[in-house]
């Protein structure tokens, strides 16, 4: 936790023992900034990424939304349909946590938009062609997963749980997308 506060998917529960860096836990926020991202996006990446085995990641979620496991007969359909319905619950509850945490909500792509009014609502001197010299390539993925970004579209979602991408899409649409 630094001056300027901290930036992690783990701060939407208050839970001791995140499996990777600082506990919300015993810290009051002045204000939460609940960062948003396309579902479809992110539903790719978490079940490419986040949701596989030998991370300490999976447990933590369903620990903290346990309606992202599986039923008995959801672990009947094939590994990747599998990771999509998991990764696709966890962006809807997630975001449901982080959100009722929140003072605000933004899109990740409309973050450097954002910023003149966030910094004047915070007190925090906005610097004008700051945020575009921070590149727009910056994760460490590719050091983890080799193959190519998974793409997940509606249509994959629908077939799998067309309730919970009514859900999603509902959320989403609150979110502007």
């Amino acid at each position: 936790m630094g001056k300027d506060g901290v930036a992690s998917w783990f701060m939407a529960v208050d839970d001791p023992n995140p499996p990777f860096g600082p506990s919300a836990a015993g810290y009051r926020f002045d204000f939460v900034l609940h960062l948003v991202r396309h579902p479809l996006k992110v539903i790719a990446s978490v079940a490419q990424f986040i949701l596989q085995k030998g991370s300490p990641s999976p447990k933590y979620i369903e620990y903290h939304a346990p309606e992202t496991q599986l039923n008995f007969g959801e672990c009947a359909l094939e590994p990747k349909q599998q990771l999509i319905l998991r990764a696709a619950r966890y962006w809807y509850h997630w975001n449901s946590l982080a959100q009722a945490k929140a003072d605000e909500t933004v899109q990740v792509e409309q973050l450097i938009l954002a910023l003149p009014r966030l910094c004047e609502s915070l007190g925090v001197e906005y610097k004008p062609g700051l945020a575009d010299k921070i590149s727009k390539n910056t994760n460490a993925r590719w050091q983890y997963v080799r193959e190519d970004p998974w793409i997940v579209e509606w249509a994959d979602i629908d077939a799998l749980d067309p309730s919970l991408s009514k859900k999603i899409r509902d959320l989403a649409a609150s979110y502007g997308y």
